[in-house]
């Protein structure tokens, strides 16, 4: 490499992440990647394909704000120098003539490990790990039915019914630069919406929204997915139309970029779509021609209980806790209809505390008295 090369490419390194750190102050760990997931593919069209996705499902696993990983620590997970990650990621790892240089194949082996370990400890992790049940399942296939067919599937249940666990997971298990998974927030209206598809794209917010939409549709391609939950969010705003402004700049970038899309939200996301359904809704729901609903099923149930080690009771089981009878099986009903499946794994989870504290094993018994134990707590006390 010539002292001229050398000279441009580290003032352009210092030019980029002065750049980056403008645009992201505040968050140091998506600062240290000075990258858009635009500019990270056509720097490395190069490369091998196999390398190039290790690569990039690396970088969304580092720069999403729910497992966050700076590119120093990253570099030292996979046993490389910073430096020499910066520039496979910037398109300058170079021969001393100037020729492109392929990703290392060990590089990009210690990229797709790091992400399928980090994958692992998020499966694992949290309350209890994720748990495969028959509506997660039902999920992940409408996941992978939009990304076959190209198109936008919308999926519709109640909170609670673990919806946004399994899209968070089918992203993680699917994160080889192909999938993308935003969460909405309330009242954020089409600005904000906007750039938090951008910034789940890796790209910089610094820009007006026009702008920003240019940049989605330059970081999604045709094989991806763009998962977008609790969509029906985006109605809580000030402004009438803002959430149909919202639909129709999610058509837009469909249209242009041709991607699978999962569009998920609660019944009332449902409502909302049918009250449009001859009007500003019509062009999206053209598109989405598959549209799925889920709620809590025996099966999801009886899957939870399993995870814990326990075989679904009997509709007729009773048991006795406290002097109070209680039928398990109408237990878990009402919980799931009222509750959903967090206050069910959460009596679960509180459960396994009480017997192991006993050095006894967990029993229906146990989980009834976890429940009235929860049930005590919200009671009001009297004087």
């Amino acid at each position: 490499m010539t002292e001229e090369r050398a000279t441009y490419e580290t003032e352009t390194h210092d030019v980029d992440a002065a750049q980056v750190n403008a645009q992201f102050a505040g968050n140091n760990v998506r600062a240290s990647w000075p990258f858009s997931l635009h500019n990270v593919r056509a720097n490395m069209t190069h490369c091998a394909p196999d390398r190039r996705e290790a690569m990039i499902s690396a970088f969304l696993w580092c720069i999403d704000e729910a497992h966050p990983v700076d590119k120093a620590e990253f570099s030292s997970r996979i046993g490389y120098n910073e430096n020499t990650v910066y520039k496979v990621y910037a398109g300058k790892y170079r021969n001393p003539d100037g020729t492109q240089l392929d990703i290392p194949e060990k590089m990009a082996t210690a990229a797709a490990n790091f992400v399928e370990l980090e994958r692992e400890r998020l499966a694992g992790g949290g309350k209890g790990g994720f748990i495969m049940t028959p509506t997660a399942r039902k999920i992940w296939t409408a996941c992978d039915l939009a990304r076959e067919s190209q198109t936008p599937v919308m999926l519709f249940g109640r909170s609670h019914t673990g919806k946004t666990e399994a899209l968070r997971h089918y992203a993680s298990e699917n994160n080889h630069g192909r999938t993308v998974y935003v969460r909405m927030k309330a009242a954020c209206g089409l600005g904000g919406m906007v750039k938090r598809i951008g910034s789940r794209c890796g790209v910089s917010d610094k820009a007006n929204t026009a702008a920003l939409i240019d940049r989605i549709k330059n970081a999604l391609t045709p094989d991806m997915v763009l998962i977008i939950d609790e969509l029906h969010l985006l109605q809580y705003t000030y402004r009438v139309q803002s959430f149909f402004s919202c639909i129709e700049v999610i058509r837009e970038i469909y249209d242009e970029v041709k991607c699978g899309m999962v569009l998920c939200g609660t019944e009332l996301l449902l409502e909302k779509i049918n009250q449009g359904a001859r009007g500003e809704m019509e062009q999206i729901l053209r598109r989405g021609v598959h549209r799925l609903s889920v709620s809590i099923t025996r099966g999801d149930i009886a899957a939870i209980a399993k995870a814990a080690g326990l075989e679904m009771p009997k509709a007729g089981d009773t048991v006795s806790v406290q002097g109070i009878t209680e039928k398990p099986y109408a237990l878990l009903q009402q919980l799931a209809k009222d509750h959903g499946l967090l206050a069910i794994s959460e009596r679960l989870r509180y459960a396994a505390k009480f017997a192991a504290r006993r050095e006894q094993p967990l029993t229906w018994e146990t989980v009834v008295e976890a429940h009235l134990t929860i049930n005590s707590l919200s009671q009001k006390e009297n004087w």
